[in-house]
């Protein structure tokens, strides 16, 4: 076995590991129904679309990863469920959410920010919390209830995440041998369906990382293989590669069920040719989450009539 795969898996079984004692809490009022029954969005729910809207924009500004939308995203859901944070449809309660969910981002930019587009990350980092702060009317509100929040979650700060799977996932072989077009095109499809599933506290809370991001991965796979049967071969024998590891159980019945509910938060991904032009020319393709996908739940106005 290579070096880098033994540590590949070393390190997935850390975050299986992690996996199993990190429990994801939800409010009940900010669960809906994927299967397309009840799906009126209450307010709280709106704003907590508004909320991930917002720490995209943020993070997006800043150059810092995506993958610490997803900590603050755990944080913020935790926090609301733990502390029953009043969700009636007030000024007051508004307020209490929003200073819930700067803190989250608050705290994950702390701890989580990473980036590689820049050489200090620390002045980035200094600069996005300051930023927070003194853009908050009241700054003493946020440092109070960031330590409220630490003893909220019993500080535990460091959860698995949806991108971390998506990344373990992506470097057991043989994905590697598959096409650099293709290979590339499946981690960012996967990648771009997590970054919406943390728009829906369903998925977050029906399904753990490793599910989400393997059904995504298995979602972007499918994509190819409908009109590229070539790679099908090697793309089997790379989720069959990675199931077979030890730490790894997959239940078919529950990755078809999370692919189900995935395709109705991303209905259709972006096209591979995009993704064969950037590998074929060696250009960077970053793809961002398109919020504006047609009945897509991350436009609240559009989804809402379904």
């Amino acid at each position: 076995m290579q070096s880098s795969t033994r540590a590949a898996m070393e390190e997935l079984d850390c975050l299986l590991v992690k996996e199993q004692s990190a429990q994801y809490q939800i409010s009940p009022t900010l669960l809906w129904n994927l299967n397309g029954k009840d799906n009126k969005f209450s307010s709280p729910l709106r704003w907590r679309h508004a909320i991930c809207d917002w720490y995209y924009d943020f993070v997006d500004h800043f150059h810092f990863d995506r993958e610490v939308v997803g900590v603050a995203a755990n944080y913020f859901d935790r926090y609301t469920s733990i502390n029953a944070v009043s969700l009636d449809d007030n000024e007051n309660a508004l307020s209490t959410y929003h200073t819930v969910a700067v803190t989250a981002l608050f705290l994950a930019i702390k701890l989580h920010a990473t980036s590689c587009e820049v050489d200090d990350l620390q002045e980035l980092r200094n600069r996005a919390l300051s930023k927070i702060l003194h853009g908050t009317p009241q700054p003493k509100n946020i440092l109070d209830m960031e330590m409220n929040m630490l003893k909220a979650l019993e500080w535990s700060v460091n959860p698995p995440t949806l991108h971390q799977f998506t990344f373990m996932f992506h470097k057991f072989p043989p994905s590697r041998e598959i096409c650099a077009a293709y290979e590339f095109y499946i981690y960012e499809a996967t990648r771009y369906q997590v970054e919406l599933a943390i728009y829906v506290p369903q998925l977050l809370a029906e399904f753990k990382p490793s599910i989400i991001a393997f059904a995504a991965m298995k979602n972007a796979e499918e994509k190819i293989a409908a009109g590229n049967p070539v790679p099908t071969t090697n793309m089997k024998l790379s989720c069959k590669a990675l199931t077979s590891h030890s730490g790894v159980v997959v239940d078919s019945t529950v990755v078809t069920r999370c692919q189900i509910l995935l395709k109705i938060v991303c209905p259709e991904l972006p096209d591979l040719e995009r993704f064969h032009e950037a590998a074929t020319h060696g250009t960077s393709f970053d793809m961002q989450v398109d919020r504006h996908l047609m009945n897509s739940p991350t436009i609240v106005v559009t989804f809402d009539g379904i």
